[in-house]
């Protein structure tokens, strides 16, 4: 009973905003040989991205700036994970992000995800 009131209060607390997540899959491409295609596993998934004192990266080419930014997206503990799953994030003010999964951290009560984002910047 405890750990059902933990969850329900992460969820009314914490999980503001929402993640639609994609991830390559085995398919067939039209010449019959093997190919992978962006499938999408989960969509509007409750969650909450956060940053958490990391450093922004950043790298200049000769046309561009790279920028990348670490941060961390929490969402509930029944949801599947895979490292390089791309996750589309929408905050509760409406902006959205395109990031990168690392490794899930899987807890009883939630799991933690960090995530890349990377931009070219002019």
């Amino acid at each position: 009973m405890a750990f059902e009131y933990c969850q329900r209060l992460l969820s009314s607390i914490m999980y503001k905003d929402t993640v639609t997540v994609e991830r390559y899959a085995a398919a067939e491409a039209e010449d019959g040989s093997d190919d992978y295609e962006m499938t999408t596993v989960y969509e509007d998934i409750p969650c909450k991205l956060s940053q958490y004192g990391k450093d922004l990266l950043a790298d200049k080419t000769a046309i561009t700036y790279n920028v990348t930014t670490d941060l961390r997206l929490c969402l509930p503990p029944a949801y599947i994970i895979e490292p390089n799953d791309v996750m589309h994030v929408t905050t509760r003010e409406g902006r959205t992000f395109t990031l990168y999964a690392g490794v899930p951290f899987v807890y009883p009560t939630h799991q933690e995800i960090s995530v890349r984002r990377q931009k070219e910047g002019a």
